[in-house]
Order: C-alpha cells, then structure tokens, then sequence
C-alpha cells in the first residue's frame, strides 16, 4: 500500500491559497535559478557577453526549456498511485536533455559543449532541490466526514486519516476534508463543509481520494455511473490511435527482425508453428483473432482454456523468457494497425472467460468500453490474474484507467512498462 509522502502527491487535493501561492514562487524561483546559474557558468568559462554569442545564448535558452519540460513531466507523473515526483527524476530529466540536445544538434543550432555539460548537471540538480522543497507543502492529515464510501479509504492508511464524530475541525495538521459527493449529508455537516470551504479548506470526494491512492476503483459503489461522464472523449482516442500507428510503422524495421528470430528460435525448440492465432474479446464486446508468438507446447489447451499458472509445465524454454519480456506480445502490432487492439488498454480476454467473469462480476463489460492493449494499468500495478479474485482486482485497475484515461496516464503506463519488462513482474 503506498504510504508518506506518495499519498500526499497521489492524492493531489486543491491546494490551499498559501500552498499554491508558494508553488508559484518555487516553479518561478526554480526556473530563474536555472537561467541565472547557466548564464553566470557559461560567462565565467567563456569570458563572453550572452547575449552577443550566439551559441552561448542558444544553450542557455535550450537549458530553460530542458528544466520546464522535466518539471512538467514530473509534476504530472508524480500524481498517479504510487508514484513519487523524484521517482522519475532521472529517467524525466535525462529524456528531456537527450530530446534539447537532438533537436540542437538536427537543426544544427550553434552551441557550447561546455554549457551543454552544465546544463546535464544544473537542470536535474535544480529540478531535484525544488521538489524536495514542496514535498514538505504535503505534510499533514485528512478530515474524513463519516458517511457514504469511506471506509475502505481510511483503512488504506489509517494515520493520514482522522474520521470526525462531528462536524468540528479537531487538529491543525489537516490537509483538506474528504467526503462522498454521492451521499446526501444531515444539515449540520453541509454547514460545515461550506464554512470549511469558505476558509479555503480543499474538499475532495472519497471515491476519487480512494482511486487516487490505490489506483482501483471500487466496484461496489456505482453512484458515480449516473452522475459523471465516464465516458473516454473521442478526440483523446482519436490522437492516440494515430500516434501509435505512427510509432508501429516507425518501429516496424526494428521490430520484425527481432520477431523473427524468437520465431526461428521457437521452431528449433518445439514442433509447430511459431505463431498462433486466439479468439480474443475487444471493444464493445467484439472478437478478433489476437496474434501472438507460441510460447506453450501445441497441446496446451488440448482441455480447453486454462489459465497460466506458476512455473505451469506445458510453457517452453524459450516461451519463459519472451513472456517474461513480454516479446510473444510484440505480433499483436498488427492488431493495432487493424484497429482491434490499442498499445495501452486493459488486457483482452478469452471469450470463454469473460462469459464466465460477466455472470459474476458486476460491471466486468465496462472494460469493453476502450479497445484493449497489449500493456495496460492492470498489467503493471496489479500483475497476472488467474481466478476470480484476482479478476476483481484487475477489473478494479481497469476501471480507474477508463475513468482516468489521459496521455499522461498511459506516459506514465510506458514508464512502468519498460520496468516491467526488466524486472519479469507479473509474468506467468
């Protein structure tokens, strides 16, 4: 369970007037940090007037935007379910500096090597001071009205909760209130929410604290169905669609080679053929043929479908390896490229299982609602499920990523992804 400093940035409530006042002053102090730090090292190596050198003033200037794209990109990273700003400190800044440097070098923009230097160690230096800094801003406890959904919330943490008898703010410490918007409140308790909020007092909702901590969301409170737009906009998708295909056909020249040799290297070790064809259900419960790289013998589902289970026999040598790298997915391209399937969604199923999971788990077809991914939340948070309790809880991940679908959830998707891949987490 994520605990400290993670809720607090995970569960990103309105920040308070003084709160976010010094935010302001911090990202602008930060920034002319940056700018004022570069400027005074480059003058002191070069012994040159800034603004009459161009190469100098370009590496300044590419130093500033380097500094407010990683504190973008954090900032918004840093809010998903366990997910700490400084967690992705390196990966952020150093993917932000090589995209400054390559856009120098491909315009063929004059520039100082010396300044360059600087920049990789200011920017990331910098970058680091401030978010320490504000996570100190976070520090504190949340005021809990006891009514509606709440409970599994405050069992996440108990000591970042306090669970008011009355409506009286008992303690100094406290962050903001949290509340179930769905749930209707006696008088005396909307009197004191509207006096909190009054004194600027941030007012969350408890469904969307509980998603922001755990990053599931409930399956047994449906009030939200009937009063938000759960809906994923059509516009997002459409852009998603499109920069994926472009990522597909950019990759291709890298990618079929490297298919084909863990196919080659399939054939040698088993007989049969190296790919295989599944029914798979998609979006708005449609099947599709689901391509993947054989990674079990022919006979595997000579009993009918089966989930894999913990070193299952009837998996392959080579087919440990690719699952664990997750390689016997990489076919499954050419399903985006036909639109079946989408880079990032939830996992799609066997027909066979979801006519099982539909029978007994509410709201299982809600992630029919977006067109399932070869990675997803699920695949990266919560892992391989193979009953029906751990189904629940993958349904739960899938459902806080249709609710919360956004280019910066599936960036942060990718991150975790590539330490998925790396570490073989959830692989059967």
């Amino acid at each position: 369970m994520v605990k400290g400093h993670s809720i607090d940035s995970s569960l990103n409530t309105p920040s308070k007037k003084s709160v976010s006042i010094f935010k302001s002053v911090m990202s602008l102090t930060a920034s002319l940090l940056v700018l004022s730090l570069t400027a005074y090292i480059i003058l002191l190596i070069n012994g040159v007037d800034m603004m009459s050198n161009k190469a100098s003033l370009n590496t300044l200037i590419a130093c500033l935007i380097a500094y407010i794209l990683s504190d973008i990109f954090l900032h918004n990273l840093g809010r998903f379910p366990g997910n700490r700003p400084l967690s992705y400190l390196f990966p952020i800044v150093a993917s932000t500096l090589l995209i400054v440097i390559t856009v120098i070098i491909f315009l063929r923009l004059d520039y100082s090597r010396s300044a360059l230097l600087i920049m990789c160690i200011l920017v990331p230096a910098v970058t680091y001071i401030k978010f320490r800094l504000l996570q100190h801003t976070h520090q504190g406890r949340y005021a809990v009205i006891p009514f509606g959904f709440y409970e599994k919330l405050t069992n996440c943490n108990p000591t970042k909760f306090v669970i008011l008898s009355e409506p009286v703010m008992p303690y100094d410490d406290i962050n903001g209130i949290i509340a179930d918007s769905n749930e209707q409140l006696p008088a005396e308790w909307q009197h004191f929410i509207a006096e909190q909020l009054s004194r600027d007092m941030p007012v969350t909702d408890s469904v969307t604290a509980y998603e922001a901590i755990t990053g599931k969301s409930p399956l047994d409170h449906y009030g939200e169905l009937a009063t938000h737009d759960i809906l994923p906009s059509q516009l997002h998708l459409g852009m998603k669609r499109l920069l994926e295909s472009i990522l597909i056909l950019v990759s291709t020249p890298f990618i079929l080679p490297l298919i084909f040799l863990v196919a080659a290297m399939v054939k040698l070790e088993s007989p049969g053929p190296a790919f295989f064809i599944q029914r798979r259900i998609g979006k708005g419960g449609r099947e599709f043929n689901m391509y993947k790289i054989r990674s079990m013998r022919l006979d595997s589902e000579a009993d009918g479908a089966k989930f894999a289970g913990e070193n299952d026999p009837r998996i392959t040598r080579i087919g440990r390896f690719i699952r664990k790298m997750r390689i016997d997915e990489l076919p499954q391209f050419l399903n985006i490229i036909k639109g079946d399937m989408s880079l990032i969604g939830p996992r799609p199923e066997q027909a066979a299982f979801v006519k099982q999971f539909e029978q007994v788990i509410p709201l299982y077809n809600f992630r029919h609602i977006v067109r399932p991914g070869i990675t997803g939340w699920a695949q990266v948070t919560h892992g391989y499920a193979a009953d029906e309790d751990e189904t629940r809880e993958k349904l739960a991940h899938d459902f806080y990523y249709v609710k919360n679908l956004s280019i910066w959830l599936d960036i942060d998707i990718i991150f975790k992804t590539i330490k998925t891949m790396l570490t073989g987490f959830g692989a059967r």
